[in-house]
């Protein structure tokens, strides 16, 4: 599975996690709905990756259920869902959307920021070789990834 190959996780919690996370060079948890058993399938690879030295990145559902089994707070946030908006990076602002009714009330102690809404809410963190964006960076006209997340999906292909 390395390289290019593109594997799709399946919601069962009956799997050799360990042997998988050796076959990949990056795990995305997408967004979407939350079920148990996807959470549980997810949160195990997650595992398995990290101790692995393995990057994951979690998008919108990915990166609140991080955030959240991390030790961070998340809430609900009215008016959020379906609309676009801005954060802020290295003093810049980038538009971004979003498609979920969450926000990050307080990030797990070990992460670092890297982007914040308006109202001073992450929108963006890394933490070791885990990191989240509670954006869809490809439902985006021209996606954007801070660089400190684009340098640890991509190191070996720079």
């Amino acid at each position: 599975m390395k390289g290019h190959t593109l594997f799709y996780l399946p919601n069962t919690p009956e799997q050799d996690f360990e042997h998988l996370a050796e076959q990949l060079d990056l795990f995305i948890i997408t967004g979407g709905d939350d079920t148990p058993l996807r959470r549980v399938a997810e949160l195990k690879l997650a595992g398995a990756m990290m101790r692995q030295g393995q990057p994951v990145l979690g998008v919108c559902h990915g990166c609140f259920l991080l955030t959240h089994t991390l030790g961070g707070i998340v809430n609900n946030k009215e008016g959020h869902y379906d609309v676009d908006h801005s954060v802020i990076y290295r003093g810049q602002s980038h538009v971004v959307n979003s498609f979920h009714s969450n926000y990050i009330f307080k990030l797990h102690e070990s992460a670092n920021c890297l982007a914040v809404d308006s109202e001073g809410h992450c929108e963006a963190w890394i933490d070791g070789t885990m990191s989240g964006v509670a954006w869809h960076p490809e439902r985006m006209d021209r996606p954007w990834l801070p660089d400190e997340i684009e340098d640890l999906l991509f190191k070996d292909k720079k």
